[in-house]
Order: structure tokens, then sequence, then C-alpha cells
């Protein structure tokens, strides 16, 4: 099976990243239960109870691209489009309708009863998309030209250009490289 990459530096942006490529995907790991589990355990969010998981993921995919749309437009500088901001506060909303706080080191965090559910999920990936969206670096946002995944630039300088060096990053200059040795 192929590994479950993470380069968004923030759940919602690895969430908007679980289709492999944009705009036709060739892997897409909220298709099945089986991918969306795999994919929850690789972010630490396991979902313990899969009832209703196959039925959640037609507002998973629509959450996704949601969130796609939002960052993307951010990423590039532009607005990004209402109904897609608005589908993302519903959901925070609902899911801060049942929650609870928690300590969670000095401060405290949103929380909810287990077990784990496929809701739950989605709740935190719109709570991790309002926190970005708020308190966020939006100016550290990118997209990889290669792939269009999104990630927060955590680097030093702020100059990242792909969502991995060992994926997009290397085969784009390697394509360079022999455009280069090609031409007359």
């Amino acid at each position: 099976m192929t590994p479950v990459e993470l380069v968004g530096n923030a759940l919602c942006l690895d969430f908007a990243n679980t289709v492999n490529s944009r705009p036709v995907a060739r892997r897409d790991w909220m298709a099945t239960p089986e991918e969306a589990t795999t994919w929850a355990d690789a972010v630490g969010r396991p979902i313990e109870d899969p009832r209703g998981l196959a039925a959640a993921l037609p507002a998973a995919r629509e959450l996704r691209e949601a969130v796609f749309r939002v960052f993307e437009a951010l990423a590039h500088e532009d607005d990004p489009p209402r109904q897609d901001l608005d589908a993302i506060a519903v959901l925070y909303a609902e899911g801060v309708a049942r929650s609870h706080l928690e300590a969670h080191g000095a401060g405290y965090r949103l929380a909810w009863q287990a077990p784990r559910t496929a809701e739950i999920l989605l709740w935190e990936v719109a709570a991790s998309a309002v926190e970005l969206l708020t308190h966020g670096q939006l100016e550290r946002l990118g997209g990889c030209p290669s792939c269009c995944w999104l990630f927060l630039d955590t680097s030093k300088n702020g100059r990242r250009r792909w969502c991995s060096m060992a994926s997009c990053g290397s085969r784009d200059k390697a394509r360079r490289y022999y455009a280069t040795r090609s031409t007359p």
C-alpha cells in the first residue's frame, strides 16, 4: 500500500492533500472506508467507531474540496470563495456545539466524547481550518506547482516551492536539467 504523505504542516492542509494530484487524481484517501481509516491513523486521529464512515465519505470529500479551494485561493493571494468559507464555518460551529474543552499542555483544546467517529474527524479538520484562517501565517501558504498540494511553509527562509523535495521537487529539477541538456 502507498504510504500516506503528510507535507501540509496543518491537519486541514493534509486533509486537502488526500488526493495525490489535481485536477486528475490517481489516488484518493477518501475513496473508501479502508483508505479513510488508513489516512486517519497516519495523522494520529484514528476512527475508533467505523459505523457511518461509508456514509460520511461524500461529506468528507465536500469538506476536502472546500478546504482546498479556500487555501489554494489564499496561497495565490486571491479571495477565497464565500460559499466554501461558510461551509467550513457551519461544520466548525456544529463541532464546537458538540465539543467540550479539555486541558492540553499549558492550555485547552476542543475535544469530543469517545469513541472517535468520522464525524469527529471532520469537525477536527474544520477546527484546524478555522484556526489557520484566524491565527495562522497565511502569508506562508504555498501550493506545489507540480501536484497542487497545499502546505504551510515552515522553512527558515520561507522559500519552499514544492510539496516535498523528495517527490515533486526532484522531478521538477530533473525535468529542467534534461530540458537544458537537450536544447541545441
